[in-house]
């Protein structure tokens, strides 16, 4: 086979899939104790995160920005009881590590939507 042939052959070989692991972590400071939830998503089947493909779309329309998610406008009390998220890890290959706080549960899920939602 010639070099020529070889060559060819490797242009046209589809791209790599970049891997996706992420540590999702929501810490809640009106539960005692600050109770702390984690789960890894990947964002493939066998993924242990309860709505992962609602997850992934979020994350993916927004990618993997937390401040780039956008509230859904549901109607969420004033009340303060701050909860922290986190996700650490590598969306589609790329690292990520970011923290946001949100003023209180209903908040973070209007605007992370599932991604936070196990």
């Amino acid at each position: 086979m010639s070099a020529l042939a070889l060559a060819g052959t490797a242009q046209a070989a589809p791209p790599a899939r970049q891997a996706t692991a992420l540590v999702l972590t929501v810490r809640y400071s009106d539960v005692e104790g600050n109770a702390v939830k984690t789960t890894v998503l990947t964002c493939e089947r066998g993924d242990r995160h309860p709505r992962r493909a609602l997850a992934c779309a979020k994350l993916a329309a927004a990618g993997a920005d937390l401040r780039a998610m956008r509230s859904d406008n549901r109607a969420c009390t004033f009340i303060y009881a701050p909860v922290e998220v986190s996700v650490f890890g590598f969306w589609r290959g790329e690292p990520v590590d970011e923290v946001h706080t949100y003023p209180n549960s209903c908040v973070m899920l209007a605007h992370t939507g599932a991604v936070f939602d196990f």
